[in-house]
């Protein structure tokens, strides 16, 4: 017979002492908005531990919760590596913007079928960014979203979305109570950008 060795357990990872930290940072929204002439936007009008930040997959029915108070438009980051999402604070901007290319979004609550609650960050034309098929078509979708499950496939020939909606009753969503500030610090947990000593920063200057 021979020896059981003990299994290893992984010791837990703690964060250095004194290490950034970006709880509370959207207790206050009005000051993180933008003006139109930040964000260059053209013609615009104006408890969860994880929260993920993306638009919903090709096979989750989903609907968005509707109300002003439950989006938010900004700048974001994204890591076409890693696919994450960073928020940008508005004091950084101008420095980002120098050594990468940021997105014009409105953050939206989404909720699939299967109870997956997500930000969905649906991009909005700028002055350098323009129009097209797919931001048409997921502002569409979001829209439809408000009032019916629907989902959206990415169609490369069409150039944007085809959105389809729910044929059964699938019921009304269960939104959390949860504020929307709050969702937002859950779903940006140490992805927010709020000085030039960020890794993102480190990393598009070649830092590390």
């Amino acid at each position: 017979m021979t020896d059981m060795q003990p299994t290893a357990v992984a010791a837990p990872i703690h964060l250095p002492p004194g290490s950034p930290s970006s709880a509370g940072f959207f207790n206050d929204l009005n000051a993180l908005k933008l003006s139109l002439e930040d964000s260059g936007l053209a013609g615009a009008t104006e408890v969860v531990n994880l929260i993920p930040v993306r638009k919903p997959l090709k096979h989750e029915y989903f609907r968005i919760r509707p109300g002003d108070e439950n989006c938010f438009t900004t700048m974001i980051y994204e890591d076409r590596e890693t696919r994450e999402h960073y928020f940008v604070a508005p004091a950084v901007i101008p420095l980002l913007r120098s050594v990468a290319d940021l997105s014009v979004v409105s953050l939206v609550q989404f909720i699939t079928k299967q109870g997956v609650l997500g930000i969905f960050p649906l991009k909005l034309a700028t002055d350098s960014t323009a129009r097209s098929g797919w931001y048409d078509t997921a502002m569409a979708a979001a829209e439809l979203a408000k009032k019916s499950w629907v989902r959206m496939k990415a169609d490369m020939a069409l150039g944007g979305y085809r959105v389809y909606r729910a044929e059964g009753d699938l019921g009304e969503p269960e939104w959390p109570e949860t504020p929307f500030n709050e969702l937002l610090d859950t779903a940006f947990r140490d992805r927010v950008i709020m000085d030039e000593n960020h890794p993102v920063f480190n990393k598009l200057r070649g830092r590390i």
